[in-house]
């Protein structure tokens, strides 16, 4: 720029150094000085023309003149703010809300796992009646890895919400315990250290994987972090290795912070009745179908259900074959949850991005048709088109970069946002969804083109109109050609309608939200405060953990401003649920599901602090202990489902757990249905067991507090975790949230299918 400005001075001084000296041969011809310069510029010619001519010859012309349209384009956009900013922000809107909603699509319903291959994998998955499906027991699955011949490596696993002790502190993270092999069938590679083996399944010494997630939050990403011990269930284990940061596991929302071996588990090991694991997942071998594979897999399933004395008449009746589902993108928990409201959303933000790009093509035609008159007078003074189409394209280019930067920062600031939603609750759903630029492209791209067509569509009518028709008063300006008026009133009609579906769906969505405020949960859901406590390793075996909930409840009761307290197993939804078998007296199961209640062991005050009204009967009492006589409680659904008419007070339950029986529980209340997973389904059948005479100890519990003044509920937090730290300095307190509060997150549900009931016979 600065040599071209250079030869545009020279070439001025060499016209004016030619003038001059032409003028001094006239004026020694006799002429006047004035005389001689003006026939020496006469002769010269047009300075300006050959100023031009050498500016034309110039390397960066089509440098210079880019500037000066994007000078011109910044000037016209400056004059026009309102409908600068009109522009600006509909094409913000179009492009952030589809980028953000895509990419969150993306991460749940589309993005396949960061693993070797993974259209190779496949879930081994038993299946029956009524839609229950589920991974068969680990005997099973030792026959299947070693029977399978179709199926290159096979591994199992389950996670959980696991209490260790780090640095003598303890924390409660998600975990999981999986075969050795898990990660080498995975493909995974570490980012430190090594992974597990299918020798640390032997446990000598034990052995710890963490994800990168974890190592950075916790240990700072220090490298001298292997080596370093944890511990959990009273045993130490070493840290080995870290996985890569893009594996979070195979739950999609769930990442999973440390993995143990399977092992770990001994007495579910050979237990043919204990439907514990999470998933087992397996790799094709080369050339092999899922169907082949299935078929083999399937023989074996039937001969461990017909040659097992342990599994139950229901099971071996109702999980009657194996199926193999696609793994590629990880177990479909999620994606059951959230695909139907994340398709309609995608169709409510593919509405807007449709209104957005009609927006812009009718506010670019109408701005087009204003400047008629000017785009005939350019064309009369000598304009070429190509001149006159490229400062157009120029000037949209400007509006849409003005648009697509806040559109950017918009769909960032969206992904954020919903990402943060997931991760509230009782139980978070962690999303890495992250801008997903092919989307952020095609919708730019999209609203870029529908932009430059209602752009140039203007101009391309001035060149085929008379420029001195045009130019008449007030005819550019006022008049408009039919074609033009017709496709305005075709994007004005578009916007409309689009803009009414819009409204009614929103109507419906705020309607809709409002009767779900309004439904009746069957419980009080203002003033109840709830935390999960978890007792540290050892106590349960200990047998201390009943003494350990009767000192937390004496505790949390001699708080001021305690109305009542109560623990329990769950709360009502909190996404957590537990059940088993069940056997009433003259009652047949005629399926699987008939056959299986819910259960929550709860304490005396339970049902009190959530206002959970008793129908019949007592309720539980602190007399309710280990050596009395076992009693329970169940719900409307339970009584309605098992007795009929009959008067359930006096009835019994019995839990078969294999093969045998845990007892005959007496039946001493009835209270009422409340909501449990979601505000949606009806109540399931309940069975509520004292804590204090448990079917299987808790490790874990979650403590209700109903406070005395409304609104209070979140200034007992302290109070409270003080008088369960006098209790024992040991106790893990986590996901402390208010009933009101989780409700209006939705109860989050937790691994969707009928099976995970833990059916332990």
């Amino acid at each position: 720029m600065w040599s071209r400005r250079r030869a545009d001075s020279d070439f001025q001084a060499e016209i004016e150094a030619h003038i001059r000296l032409e003028a001094d041969r006239l004026i020694g011809e006799g002429m006047s000085p004035a005389e001689a310069q003006a026939a020496a510029r006469r002769a010269f010619g047009n300075v300006a023309i050959a100023r031009e001519r050498l500016y034309e010859s110039q390397r960066w012309l089509w440098w210079d003149q880019l500037g000066q349209d994007l000078r011109y384009g910044l000037r016209c956009l400056r004059k026009t703010p309102a409908f600068t900013a009109a522009a600006a922000l509909t094409i913000a809107l179009g492009v952030g809300a589809n980028t953000a909603v895509f990419s969150l699509m993306d991460a749940v319903l589309l993005r396949s796992l960061p693993v070797q291959n993974p259209k190779e994998l496949v879930f081994l998955e038993t299946a029956g009646s009524a839609g229950l499906s589920g991974p068969p027991p680990y005997p099973c699955f030792t026959r299947l890895r070693a029977e399978a011949g179709s199926l290159t490596e096979m591994s199992a696993f389950s996670s959980d919400e696991l209490r260790f002790e780090i640095d003598g502190k303890p924390e409660q993270v998600m975990g999981q315990v999986a075969s050795g092999n898990y990660f080498e069938l995975l493909g995974v590679k570490p980012t430190l250290g090594r992974l597990m083996n299918a020798e640390d399944e032997k446990l000598n010494p034990p052995v710890a994987i963490i994800s990168d997630r974890y190592w950075r939050r916790r240990f700072g990403g220090d490298p001298a972090v292997i080596g370093k011990r944890i511990s959990f269930r009273e045993q130490t284990f070493t840290i080995a290795g870290v996985t890569p940061p893009e594996f979070w596991g195979l739950l999609p929302g769930t990442p999973i912070d440390v993995t143990l071996p399977i092992t770990l588990e001994r007495k579910h090991l050979t237990d043919a009745g204990a439907w514990w694991l999470h998933a087992i997942i397996a790799r094709l071998k080369p050339g092999v179908s899922a169907n082949q594979a299935q078929a083999e897999s399937n023989v074996v399933f039937q001969s461990f259900i017909s040659g097992s004395r342990h599994p139950a008449e229901l099971i071996r009746k109702h999980f009657h074959h194996l199926e193999l589902g696609p793994a590629a993108h990880g177990m479909d928990v999620l994606r059951r949850r959230f695909s139907k409201p994340l398709y309609a959303l995608m169709g409510i933000v593919g509405l807007v991005l449709l209104m957005a790009t009609a927006n812009i093509a009718n506010l670019l035609l109408a701005r087009g048709i204003s400047r008629r008159g000017e785009f005939a007078i350019r064309l009369a003074t000598g304009a070429r088109p190509a001149r006159l189409v490229r400062q157009l394209v120029t000037e949209t280019l400007l509006l849409f970069w003005l648009g697509a930067v806040p559109g950017v920062v918009f769909a960032g600031w969206g992904v954020g946002v919903i990402e943060t939603l997931f991760a509230q609750g009782r139980r978070a759903v962690t999303l890495e969804a992250g801008l997903n630029w092919r989307v952020l492209a095609f919708s730019i791209v999209v609203t870029l083109v529908a932009g430059l067509l209602s752009g140039l569509f203007p101009a391309w009518k001035a060149f085929r109109t008379d420029p001195q028709q045009a130019i008449k008063e007030g005819e550019a300006r006022t008049s408009e050609s039919g074609g033009s008026a017709t496709l305005r009133q075709t994007l004005v009609a578009l916007q409309v309608a689009l803009s009414l579906v819009l409204l009614v769906g929103a109507v419906t969505f705020v309607r809709t939200f409002a009767n779900l405020r309004r439904v009746d949960t069957g419980f009080q859901n203002e003033q109840v405060l709830t935390m999960s406590i978890e007792v540290p390793d050892g106590y349960v075996q200990a047998g201390k953990s009943a003494a350990i909930w009767s000192q937390t409840l004496e505790a949390v009761r001699g708080i001021p401003g305690v109305r009542s307290a109560g623990l329990s197993t769950f709360t009502p939804l909190s996404g957590r649920d537990r059940g088993g078998l069940v056997r009433v007296r003259g009652y047949e199961p005629a399926s699987f599901e008939d056959g299986t209640v819910h259960m929550n062991q709860v304490s005396e005050g339970y049902f009190e602090t959530l206002g959970i009204p008793l129908l019949r009967g007592r309720l539980l009492t602190d007399r309710d202990v280990e050596g009395a006589l076992k009693v329970a409680l169940i719900n409307e659904s339970a009584a309605r489902q098992y007795f009929g008419n009959r008067d359930p007070i006096g009835e019994s339950l019995e839990f078969p757990r294999k093969g045998t029986a845990d007892g005959a529980y007496r039946i001493v209340g009835v209270v009422r249905d409340t909501k449990h997973m979601n505000l949606r389904q009806p109540s399931p059948r309940f069975a509520f067991i004292p804590i204090r005479q448990p079917r299987e100890a808790e490790r874990r519990v979650t403590l209700a507090v109903a406070a005395t003044v409304p609104n209070r509920e979140m200034a007992l937090v302290q109070p409270i975790q003080r008088g369960l730290t006098s209790v024992d300095p040991g106790l893990l307190i986590s996901e402390v949230i208010t009933i009101r509060r989780q409700i209006d997150r939705g109860g989050r549900l937790e691994s969707g299918n009928q099976a995970a009931l833990r059916c332990s016979q």
